[in-house]
């Protein structure tokens, strides 16, 4: 069976993330939600599924297909939107192995709470 990734943010660390994935496991199945119609432009062009909306948002979530992602990959420039993004997301599909990139490494804690795993944007190698 094909892995569900849901990438939400489309910038640099969303595009790494999408490039590891397909990197990975090309036969993934890979959604970008983005805020941004040029981001979900250029995901499309990269190879993934784009919905162009809002994280927070049940109905953009609903779009992307949420509820069936294996994984949920959040990369917006936001550590308090990310928080809000999972918040959105758990009753949505509360089985879903969520990474949150974080901007600031003290943030950790307000996700670990449910098991949401996080990665510092310097170990992605973005600055």
């Amino acid at each position: 069976m094909t892995d569900h990734i849901l990438v939400v943010g489309y910038g640099d660390a969303g595009r790494r993330a999408v490039n590891s994935v397909l990197t990975a496991q090309p036969d993934a199945r890979l959604t970008v939600l983005d805020t941004d119609f040029l981001a979900a432009a250029e995901a499309t062009a990269n190879g993934a599924t784009a919905v162009v909306g809002d994280g927070r948002d049940r109905c953009a979530l609903d779009e992307a297909a949420a509820d069936l992602a294996d994984r949920v990959i959040i990369a917006v420039p936001d550590d308090l939107d990310a928080f809000l993004i999972t918040r959105a997301l758990r009753p949505v599909n509360p089985d879903t192995v969520i990474v949150v990139v974080l901007r600031e490494p003290e943030n950790n804690a307000i996700f670990s709470s449910d098991g949401t795993l996080t990665v510092r944007i310097g170990q992605l190698g973005d600055r």
